[in-house]
């Protein structure tokens, strides 16, 4: 029985600076990316993410053994595999630069 998580999807539509909604950022802390050092990646995010990014951890995001998992939940991006060094290249490019980090994302979700 696949616990999966479906998160909503957001709709791009063109508003003022001001109605954007807030960035969200959310790390799984699962068993089995626990074991990838989830807690490290959640860590990164926490001490480097811009203030007006949110971030979130949760117990599961149902894609165990492709951890650590991360969901850039404005455009609704998956990472798979993230490790705590490379926080800072989805940091930089992604979040700031607004570019996803193709060699990272979940192939699963982004072929």
């Amino acid at each position: 029985m696949s616990s999966e998580i479906q998160l909503p999807s957001v709709n791009k539509v063109d508003l003022s600076p001001s109605q954007q909604p807030k960035n969200k950022v959310v790390v799984c802390q699962g068993r089995s990316c626990r074991k990838y050092h989830a807690e490290k990646v959640f860590s990164n995010f926490q001490q480097n993410l811009p203030t007006d990014v949110e971030l979130m951890s949760v117990p599961c995001l149902g894609q165990c053994g492709n951890g650590t998992m991360v969901v850039v939940e404005f455009d609704q991006t998956w990472y798979s595999e993230v490790h705590p060094d490379e926080v800072e290249t989805v940091i930089q490019q992604h979040i700031i630069g607004k570019s996803p980090v193709k060699e990272m994302l979940y192939p699963k979700f982004h072929k």
